[in-house]
């Protein structure tokens, strides 16, 4: 049996194609290194610290910079790796939970050991160095925006911005 000549020729191109895909996949991408210069917040420096066991919370740190001239309000913080994430904030030198928390046009949340940061509570499982935590930020103004922060010990020193991007998506409202 003959095979006809249009059906030959499409089955060479999604050869094609598939090779070529193989191909691309086979050949390191490089990683994103955060948002646009043109995202209205950008969110950077991102990583969480290894518990020390028995805890079952871990804190996650980040700056925000909010690059418009409008105030926008960080209003939620989830993740899939503990139960919980709450944003805690220095209030006149007292640490406290936080609903939500303002970026000054023009200005930047610091999210830093010893000062504000997430603390994730209820961990689903053990944090090591070397893994990364999904962090998913709600903002007023502009939208969810997802990061990726990676695990490091907690001994080591805090990674710079530079040093840990912190894997932002677009943002989606």
């Amino acid at each position: 049996m003959r095979t006809p000549l249009p059906a030959l020729a499409a089955g060479f191109v999604v050869a094609a194609v598939g090779a070529a895909g193989l191909i691309r996949a086979a050949v390191p991408q490089p990683l994103s290194s955060g948002a646009p210069p043109s995202a209205p917040i950008i969110v950077s420096g991102a990583y969480v610290r290894a518990p020390l066991p028995p805890t079952t919370s871990a804190a996650a740190y980040f700056t925000v910079t909010n690059t418009t001239g409008t105030p926008d309000q960080l209003t939620g913080v989830l993740t899939g790796a503990g139960s919980t994430a709450v944003l805690h904030v220095t209030v006149k030198g007292t640490m406290q939970a936080a609903d939500d928390v303002v970026i000054p046009a023009h200005g930047k949340l610091v999210l830093t050991a010893g000062g504000g940061h997430v603390m994730i509570e209820g961990l689903f499982g053990t944090l090591n160095p070397g893994d990364n935590v999904n962090l998913s930020l709600t903002f007023t103004n502009a939208g969810t925006i997802d990061i990726n922060a990676p695990v490091i010990s907690y001994s080591d020193p805090a990674p710079t911005a530079s040093e840990s991007p912190a894997g932002q998506s677009s943002p989606s409202k």
